[in-house]
């Protein structure tokens, strides 16, 4: 929440509920609309400046935007970059954009994947999920989830399986991957033609490069990003207001105290998710 505004802010005023955006300076250097690269990692919030573990701070305008109205804060806290970056992964390639009809492929339940899901299957778009246990693939069922996929009963070949729900075995519009090396041949084999492979992270197991030369073996288009822009932050707020969606979030709510613990968990991968700290505002 804003407690004071400098002289020069125009877009917020004390007591409006906040959530930041993590890279103010390229937003305050070349506009809303830019996007972020592994350049801009050194500036941003909890990379190169200080960032939101702590009860008090001050930011620059451009490092904040309005909460979503229809969001409580844990929930809302979640928002200024995993799903800035499913948003960009579903919506920032003009023409490749989820909606009825498409088929859209995600890993895991981290946070950007269960992102990816909920924004997806609010689109329209039917969406199938790998996981490794059952438990998990309950849950991204009761998330929407047309289909689900337990990676380690295929162990090399579940983008194969994957492929073969998609209407005629034709594979994804979009598959959002966040492993990396390990992962990527898997998102290739199960991508259709002209399909978009959407590189977002590397948390799987250090495995040799993936050679270029194989996006042209499957006739598809490969797209690293980083987190989303400014104004792409505002569009999937304004897209949460209307639709309604309340993001999952995981079972165990952290204190600030507790921040280790809450980066124990994330770490050892037991979380669903996002990961929660609760920074208290009662002396605010």
């Amino acid at each position: 929440m804003v407690i004071a505004a400098g002289s020069s802010v125009q877009e917020f005023q004390p007591g409006d509920r906040v959530i930041t955006y993590a890279a103010p300076e390229l937003a305050s250097s070349s506009g809303d609309d830019a996007p972020a690269s592994l350049a801009d990692a050194h500036t941003m919030l909890g990379h190169g400046v200080n960032g939101t573990l702590r009860s008090f701070g001050v930011f620059a305008e451009k490092a904040l935007v309005h909460a979503p109205l229809s969001l409580d804060w844990l929930p809302a806290a979640t928002i200024g970059c995993t799903w800035t970056t499913a948003w960009n992964a579903l919506f920032g390639l003009e023409g490749k954009k989820a909606q009825p009809g498409k088929w859209i492929l995600v890993q895991g339940t981290g946070g950007v994947s269960v992102a990816t899901l909920q924004l997806a299957v609010a689109a329209g778009a039917t969406v199938v999920a790998t996981t490794s246990t059952g438990d998990r693939e309950k849950r991204l069922k009761a998330l929407g989830a047309a289909h689900t996929i337990n990676y380690r009963s295929y162990a090399d070949n579940w983008g194969e399986k994957a492929r073969s729900l998609t209407p005629g075995g034709r594979g994804f519009d979009i598959v959002v991957d966040i492993g990396g090396n390990q992962t990527l041949p898997q998102a290739l084999v199960s991508v259709c033609v002209d399909g978009v492979i959407v590189v977002a992270g590397h948390v799987g197991e250090v495995k040799a490069p993936v050679p270029l030369f194989a996006t042209f073996m499957h006739s598809c288009i490969v797209r690293g990003l980083l987190c989303g822009s400014r104004a792409q932050l505002k569009q999937v707020i304004h897209y949460i207001n209307k639709s309604g969606i309340q993001p999952a979030v995981d079972d165990i709510v952290f204190e600030l105290s507790e921040a280790k613990d809450a980066y124990r968990r994330l770490n050892e991968k037991k979380h669903f998710s996002k990961v929660i700290l609760r920074i208290d505002y009662k002396d605010v």
